[in-house]
């Protein structure tokens, strides 16, 4: 069972065939493996990795898709310089997650654990987290990662509250969550909710110093004329991303002429977003970003 639609797909094919890719792929976030799927389909090689195994296990068996267990910041670590012609992540999370998978995504679970881990092998549950954490360390997570103006209120709520049950579940989390929330924004409580989750999730999962290994690593792995295509959902993601594609982009002087050098070229100086028919067919896609650089070492302008 696949319930995953991926995310600003089409665009991301039209870069694809644009940029005549024909060889190496890397698709850093495999999820549902829409991407990978549609890469292999024009007989790309496609290295791809999730942390998550049942995505790992529900992946179709292809000869030319490497896929493996591995956060996409260590995968991408692993290839030469010069590898790839397409490099791609997606840094949302996969439907899937939340309607198969029993780890907590969605507070619409109630009886399911607070785990929110993508890799279920690896550090600590959110719910393990919660039980060990300061009231204000919550706090500031809550209110770094999501903008909560709630943070402070909820993270004492759950530090009062978290020694009355062995594990926390999802309607624990929910209940808490609420009930911090003043009476006349309480219209809003789905919003606080989603933005609780959210910050959990990032916080466990170690979402944006995982991003920001990977940019590091990543431009060095295209060929040139390569493509680099990320994927975000969230602002400080955005943020991270259009930073380092900025500082990638610059033009430098290569001779006393004025003659201008620039390794990379920003295709996307405004980030592509989902078109109406997107945004209806997948509400998932209404916060989501896309930006592209591609590397033209050598190249004067």
């Amino acid at each position: 069972m696949n319930n995953h639609i991926p995310v600003l797909l089409e665009p991301i094919v039209e870069s694809y065939l644009e940029h005549n890719v024909t060889n190496n792929v890397f698709d850093g976030t495999f999820g549902g493996g829409g991407y990978s799927y549609r890469f292999l389909e024009s007989k790309a090689n496609v290295y791809a990795c999730d942390l998550d195994s049942n995505a790992i296990n529900r992946a179709k068996k292809n000869k030319k898709l490497t896929l493996v267990k591995s956060n996409f910041a260590n995968y991408i670590q692993d290839f030469d310089d010069n590898y790839f012609d397409m490099i791609v992540v997606d840094l949302g999370f996969s439907n899937n997650q939340l309607t198969i998978d029993e780890k907590g995504f969605s507070y619409q679970k109630k009886d399911q654990i607070v785990d929110l881990r993508y890799n279920e092998d690896a550090g600590r549950s959110c719910s393990d987290l919660l039980k060990m954490m300061k009231a204000e360390t919550l706090s500031k997570i809550l209110y770094e990662n999501s903008g909560e103006i709630f943070s402070r209120k909820i993270a004492n709520t759950i530090f009062e509250n978290r020694d009355s049950v062995k594990s926390i579940k999802v309607s624990d989390l929910e209940k808490w969550v609420v009930d911090s929330i003043p009476q006349k924004f309480m219209n809003k409580k789905n919003q606080v909710l989603s933005r609780v989750w959210q910050s959990l999730r990032i916080h466990v999962n170690d979402e944006f110093e995982s991003l920001r290994l990977f940019l590091s690593k990543a431009p060095a792995k295209l060929r040139v004329g390569g493509i680099l295509c990320v994927v975000n959902f969230h602002s400080l993601e955005d943020k991270i991303t259009t930073k380092t594609f900025r500082e990638l982009s610059k033009t430098y002087d290569v001779d006393k002429f004025g003659n201008k050098g620039q390794d990379f070229e920003l295709i996307t100086r405004k980030p592509i977003t989902a078109n109406v028919q997107e945004l209806e067919d997948n509400v998932q896609s209404r916060s989501a970003t896309l930006r592209i650089i591609k590397k033209c070492q050598g190249q004067n302008k």
